[in-house]
C-alpha cells in the first residue's frame, strides 16, 4: 500500500508541475512547487508503518501544512492539485471518515490563511483551492469504498506483523547474548543481586497471585515458610522478612520474598526497589517467551507423533503383512520360523512405537504432576505389561512452575520406559513428594539392575540434562534388594548454585 500512496503524491505533484509549467507565472511558483515536494517526501516516509493511527494524523498533518502555505503565499492556481492527493491518501489507508475529516481541515486551512490576509480579495484563491478540495475529498470517498477490503486485510495481518516483529528482535538480541530468556536463570540472578543488597540469607521469587496460587521460580536458602509471608499484611510478617512486587506489563507479575534481613532502612528499600524494576520487564518478557516456547513445544511433538504414527508405524504394519503372507506360502519350516521371529520383532518396534507415540502426546494438563504421573502408569498397565505398580504421592504448598512439572513427568517417563524394556523388574515404584518449593521424585524396580550408560544411548544423559535444567539433582543407583534407583531431588542451593552464585 505505501507504494500506491506514494504513486498518488508523484501523481498530484507531477499534475501540479504540469499546470504551473503552462503558466506565465512559473517562476514565482517553483519555490513552493519545491516545499510540496518536501511535504509529499515526508509524509511517503512517515507512512512506511504498520501503524494506522499514525497514518492518519500524517495525512492530516500534511493536508494542513500545503493549504496554509499555499493559500498564504498566493501562487499559481496549478499547485492546488496537490491539495487533492492527502485526502485520497486517507481514503485508501484510513477510509471514509478520516478522508471527510482530512478535507475539512484542508478546507480550514485555506479559510485561515485567506482570513488572515488583509488588504486582498480572498475569492479567487478560494475559488482556486475550492475545486481541488472537493476533488480531493469525492476521490478519496471513492477510494475508501473501493478499498475496504485491502483495509480490512491489513488490520487482520497487523498485529502478526507486530509480534514478528518483535519476535525478530527478540532472537536478535538472544543470539547476541544480550538478554537471557530463562525465567528460572533471571529470577536466580535477581535473588542474587537483592542479597548483595540487602544482606538477606534466604530468598524466594514466585510468579502470579496469592488468590490464584503462586508458582515458584527461583529459591535460595531455607524457604519453607517464605511463600506464607507472602500473602500477609506487612505488620503481619516475622521478623527480618521482606517482600517486594515485581511489576509486570499488566500489573503485578508475582513476588520477590527475602528473610535474614537484619536491618532495614529507606536507603536499602529504595535499592531493592530499583533492583527488582530492573528485573521485571525481563522477567515477564521471559515468562512469556516460556509460554510461547511451551506451546511451539508441545505443538511439534504432537506433529512429531502424528507423523510417527501415520508414517513409520503405518510402514512397519504393512512390512509384518508382508512377512505373515511370507510365512504363509512357504513350505520351508526354517524359513516359516525365521518369519515367524522377524514377525514377533516387528510387533515389538510397533509397540515401542506406540509407546513413544504416547509418550510425545502425554503432558501435565490441568491436574498436577501426580494426576499426570497415575494416567501415564495406568496406560502403561492396560497396554499389558506384567508390572505392578506402587504409587506414592504427596503435594501440598503452592504448584511448581509448568516448565518444572513438565521436566520432571519427562524424566519420570524416561526412567519408567527403561525400567519396561530393560529390567525385567516384576515390580515398579514411583514416589513423588512436594511442598511446592523442593521436591523429591523417585522410581525403583526390583529388576536385573546395573543401569549404567551404554554407547548411543543418550537416555540418561537426557536425564541428567533436564534436571539440571530445574535446579535439581538425578542419582542413579543400585537399589539396595536389587534393582535400579532413579532419585531427583532438589537442595537448598541448587539454583543458585547452579547461577554461578556462592553458598552462604
Amino acid at each position: 500500500m505505501w507504494r500506491v500512496t506514494t504513486a498518488i503524491r508523484v501523481f498530484a505533484l507531477a499534475l501540479a508541475t504540469g499546470i504551473v509549467l503552462s503558466d506565465d507565472r512559473a517562476g514565482v511558483s517553483g519555490p513552493l512547487l519545491a516545499a510540496l515536494g518536501v511535504i509529499a517526501a515526508t509524509g511517503s516516509a512517515l507512512d512506511w508503518t504498520t501503524d494506522l493511527r499514525r497514518t492518519g494524523w500524517t495525512a492530516t498533518a500534511e493536508m494542513l501544512l500545503a493549504a496554509l502555505m499555499l493559500a498564504s503565499a498566493d501562487p499559481s492556481a496549478g499547485l492546488y492539485a496537490y491539495l487533492a492527493a492527502p485526502p485520497v491518501v486517507a481514503g485508501l489507508r484510513q477510509g471514509l471518515v478520516t478522508t471527510v475529516n482530512v478535507a475539512f481541515v484542508g478546507a480550514l486551512g485555506v479559510l485561515a490563511a485567506v482570513g488572515a490576509a488583509t488588504g486582498s480579495d480572498p475569492r479567487p484563491q478560494l475559488i482556486d483551492a475550492g475545486p481541488w478540495v472537493l476533488s480531493g475529498l469525492g476521490a478519496g470517498l471513492l477510494t475508501s469504498w473501493q478499498s475496504r477490503s485491502l483495509r480490512h486485510l491489513d488490520a487482520r495481518r497487523a498485529p502478526y506483523e507486530a509480534a514478528h516483529h518483535l519476535m525478530a528482535q527478540l532472537h536478535g538480541l538472544a543470539r547476541r547474548r544480550e538478554v537471557g530468556l530463562d525465567t528460572a536463570q533471571l529470577a536466580a540472578d535477581l535473588e542474587s543481586h537483592l542479597r548483595r543488597a540487602t544482606g538477606a540469607t534466604a530468598s524466594g521469587v514466585w510468579t502470579g497471585s496469592v488468590e490464584e496460587g503462586l508458582v515458584l521460580l527461583s529459591s535460595y536458602g531455607d524457604t519453607t515458610s517464605l511463600a506464607a509471608e507472602v500473602g500477609r499484611p506487612p505488620e503481619a510478617r516475622s521478623p527480618g522478612v521482606r517482600v517486594l512486587p515485581i511489576q509486570g506489563t499488566e500489573g503485578v507479575l508475582g513476588f520477590v520474598a527475602l528473610s535474614g534481613v537484619l536491618r532495614w532502612n529507606e536507603e536499602i528499600g529504595d535499592k531493592a526497589a530499583e533492583v527488582t524494576d530492573n528485573f521485571a520487564l525481563r522477567i515477564d518478557t521471559a515468562v512469556l517467551f516460556d509460554e510461547l516456547r511451551w506451546m511451539a513445544t508441545s505443538e511439534e511433538r504432537n506433529r512429531l507423533a502424528r507423523e510417527m504414527h501415520d508414517g513409520v508405524a503405518q510402514e512397519i504394519v504393512a512390512l509384518g503383512y508382508v512377512v505373515d503372507e511370507i510365512a504363509s506360502i512357504s513350505d520351508d519350516p526354517e524359513a516359516r520360523a525365521l518369519a515367524e521371529g522377524l514377525r514377533d520383532e516387528i510387533s515389538r518396534v510397533v509397540g515401542e512405537l506406540r509407546y513413544s507415540i504416547y509418550d510425545l502426546r502425554h503432558t501435565v494438563s490441568d491436574h498436577r504432576l501426580s494426576g499426570a504421573l497415575s494416567e501415564y502408569v495406568r496406560e502403561l498397565v492396560a497396554t499389558g505389561t506384567d508390572l505392578r505398580v506402587h504409587l506414592t504421592f504427596d503435594e501440598s504448598g503452592a504448584p511448581l512452575s509448568a516448565r518444572t512439572e513438565t521436566e520432571l513427568l519427562r524424566i519420570a517417563q524416561e526412567a519408567i520406559s527403561n525400567v519396561r524394556r530393560h529390567s525385567r523388574a516384576e515390580n515398579l515404584w514411583v514416589t513423588f513428594v512436594t511442598d511446592g518449593v523442593q521436591f523429591q521424585l523417585t522410581i525403583e524396580d526390583d529388576g536385573i539392575g546395573s543401569a549404567a550408560p551404554r554407547d548411543r544411548h543418550w537416555g540418561l544423559q537426557t536425564m541428567t540434562e533436564r534436571a539440571a535444567g530445574i535446579g535439581a539433582v538425578l542419582e542413579v543407583c543400585n537399589r539396595d534388594h536389587g534393582g535400579t534407583r532413579v532419585h531427583l531431588s532438589t537442595h537448598h542451593h541448587a539454583t543458585a548454585a547452579r547461577e554461578g552464585t556462592s553458598r552462604p
